[in-house]
């Protein structure tokens, strides 16, 4: 299928509220309501009313700096749902396993790197005397282990509320 094609089927077979949807809930970094519009094929005033829908709804949140809005996907959304995926695919003590796994990796950088922090791990790639290829080394370990910072946060908040999560009745 062409780009051409898809774009038609997209277009056709998808209203402009989930063209919008789609395109802002996979935005790793903000973007204004015209890079929205153009790229959700749909014009900037009704990206603009599906967005502020979007921001009602508790799923997109609004960043503005200078008067220049940009639009992505909301954080405690995207963490509540990635909470809500752990406990509808993982027991309690898988999720343990897990915990205990993404410490053994933070404390395997740690004995590696000697450092405390990933900041410290930066700072360290700063200084003049390290190479690129460690400076480069350094860096993606500090962004390991604040990924697995954030996962420890996700598995920890998960295995605290896996009942309140996991029941099957609706509280009335």
């Amino acid at each position: 299928m062409t780009d051409a094609e898809w774009e038609a089927t997209w277009t056709t077979n998808a209203s402009a509220f989930d063209r919008v949807r789609s395109v802002v809930m996979a935005l790793p970094e903000p973007k204004s309501a015209a890079w929205l519009a153009d790229h959700a094929r749909v014009s900037e005033s009704t990206a603009s009313e599906h967005l502020d829908r979007l921001i009602d709804m508790g799923l997109v949140a609004a960043h503005t700096s200078d008067n220049d809005p940009r639009y992505g996907p909301d954080p405690a959304y995207i963490r509540f749902r990635e909470i809500r995926e752990l406990t509808a695919d993982y027991d309690r003590a898988e999720l343990r396993e897990f915990v205990a796994e993404l410490k053994a990796s933070i404390e395997t950088i740690d004995e590696q790197y000697d450092a405390a922090t990933p900041e410290e791990l930066r700072a360290t790639a700063n200084e003049p005397a390290v190479s690129a290829e460690t400076a480069r080394e350094l860096r993606d370990a500090a962004a390991d282990w604040e990924h697995y910072d954030y996962r420890l946060g996700l598995l920890n908040d998960a295995i605290n509320r896996y009942d309140a999560y996991t029941e099957s009745a609706t509280p009335a």
